[in-house]
């Protein structure tokens, strides 16, 4: 059985326990929804038709919210470990995942429940059962499964079939399984230690962070890999999953993305999620992923991640932006001019040692960028055991004669004040540059694979970029750095006379065929 430590079993919870560090500022403030809602007003994503699954370790043999409460008028639930009671901690989880008044994608309307000793064994994992038993189909249409609870088995065998069929799931269904680390004292391996779901910390850093235990799969990976505000992770671990599920609406009804299956893929969303954090660290104070600083090697890392805080704290706005720049597809060779915008992902599939390439031009001054990649871990037949390809990121300058450049060592010295232009673990199944001070000019993305696993002739994997914003022109009417069918739809909306308004971009005092002319003109 899972020995499950979360913060209602380790004591009873009460308003105390949980306001005594409360966070200062809003919520929806630190996460980015507030500047999302100003930017986009009633077209910003609530979690609208998004499905979501709630896994509990019970309490006194309840493992549900409190169903009664005002945060969940409208909701349906669907109990799936028996009758679920009303817990406590599962109330503010619930609160925080997809309450009406507390969490930023109050409109998530369906919510299949399940006690976390049921989940991971009879009635979802399957754990212990013999290897040609898999894991049961996800149900009705569950995109996001929450875990505030840490536990273990107590045998690395176990734990390690766990976390195989919590990752095939993962895989086989397309789904996004988040989990909280522990609060303290040693990481407990379910589920933070799993490869293609995403572990929560707090951020303020209050939690346990250390890489994943020795005894288990991949030992030595970078936990968590992203914070949420809250004073404990079981409360900000559904943040995230709130904020994944606004960027799951987004990719299914943004007008430009959801004629596109990879939008919605798991990977994307996982690189979208963790690219566009706010890098900061209040933990230690500057956000690190300890980038060697001088000498020869300058800008290279090994280590993706900051030790304590991950990619940062989830912001949707960023990410928002980042999804919303649309797929934009890497090529065999470098391309001869720019090839990509300043914001955007792509859904990449890798021979052994082949590369992907993306060119962008920089046009002033940028405070910083952010470029990360992510992909699945694979899950042998029967779960016996698993492989996983070797990817790296690097970030080249392209010279006035049109020649890739090194950034690396001196090299780079007047062209980025700090941060790593090169990204090379060869552990995680992440990499990520995270560069400071970087000056105007063209430069080149490489996704390189590494390895030479000829049993894969292809690896998917999902690369995310945010640069900063270029200036504004007038076609962009809707403001989001991207001359698009959004423009066009603008003006369409604002058709006639319309003195000072932005539709019209003439500045004739209609909005007219030259006002939607110009949009097309500039299309980008």
């Amino acid at each position: 059985m899972v020995s499950s430590r979360t913060w209602a079993c380790s004591g009873a919870i009460s308003m105390m326990a949980f306001t005594a560090g409360a966070i200062a500022q809003p919520v929806s403030e630190i996460v980015g929804l507030d500047d999302l809602i100003a930017r986009l007003g009633n077209d910003a994503p609530s979690g609208l038709g998004v499905v979501v699954s709630q896994v509990e370790a019970a309490v006194e043999g309840e493992y549900g919210p409190n169903q009664a409460m005002v945060e969940f008028e409208g909701k349906t639930f669907k109990a799936m470990s028996g009758p679920p009671g009303e817990s406590a901690h599962a109330s503010v989880v619930a609160k925080h995942m997809y309450g009406k008044i507390t969490s930023i994608a109050p409109d998530v309307g369906l919510i299949y429940l399940y006690e976390a000793n049921h989940w991971v064994q009879s009635g979802f994992l399957k754990t212990g059962s013999p290897g040609s038993v898999p894991p049961i189909q996800t149900p009705g249409g569950v995109k996001l499964f929450n875990n505030s609870w840490i536990g273990k088995f107590g045998t690395a065998g176990i734990d390690d079939n766990c976390l195989r069929r919590a990752d095939y799931v993962i895989l086989r269904d397309d789904v996004i399984i988040t989990s909280g680390v522990a609060n303290g004292g040693d990481g407990w391996p379910l589920l933070s230690h799993l490869f293609n779901g995403i572990a929560v910390g707090c951020q303020h850093g209050s939690h346990a962070f250390a890489d994943t235990l020795a005894d288990y799969d991949g030992p030595g990976r970078m936990k968590p890999e992203i914070v949420a505000p809250e004073s404990v992770t079981s409360f900000s671990t559904p943040v995230f999953n709130a904020a994944g599920s606004l960027m799951v609406e987004t990719a299914r009804t943004w007008p430009d993305l959801e004629s596109n299956p990879n939008a919605d893929r798991s990977d994307v969303l996982k690189a979208v999620l963790l690219a566009g954090a706010t890098h900061e660290d209040e933990h230690d104070g500057e956000w690190s992923n300890n980038a060697i600083e001088s000498g020869p090697d300058r800008g290279i890392t090994d280590r993706p991640l900051d030790e304590v805080v991950g990619a940062g704290t989830v912001n949707v706005n960023r990410s928002h932006y980042i999804l919303t720049g649309g797929e934009q597809d890497g090529s065999k060779v470098v391309p001869d001019e720019a090839s990509a915008i300043w914001s955007g992902w792509d859904s990449v599939p890798l021979a052994p040692e082949q590369s992907k390439y993306w060119r962008i031009e920089v046009p002033e001054p940028a405070d910083e960028i952010s470029i990360l990649v992510t992909w699945h871990r694979e899950i042998a037949t029967y779960f016996t055991g698993w492989a996983l390809a070797d990817l790296d990121l690097v970030l080249w300058r392209v010279d006035d004669g049109g020649e890739l450049a090194s950034l690396v060592g001196d090299a780079g010295l007047g062209y980025f004040a700090a941060g790593n232009v090169v990204s090379q673990s060869a552990v995680d199944n992440i990499e990520h540059l995270y560069v400071l001070g970087v000056e105007p000019g063209e430069y080149v993305i490489e996704l390189a694979r590494v390895d030479s696993l000829g049993a894969y002739p292809t690896w998917d994997a999902a690369i995310a970029w945010l640069f900063p914003k270029p200036p504004a022109i007038p076609e962009d009417v809707t403001g989001d750095g991207i001359v698009d069918v959004l423009d066009l739809l603008a003006v369409l909306g604002a058709w006639g006379e319309c003195g000072g308004c932005p539709e019209d971009i003439t500045g004739d005092g209609v909005v007219d065929v030259l006002d939607l002319l110009a949009v097309l003109a500039a299309w980008d």
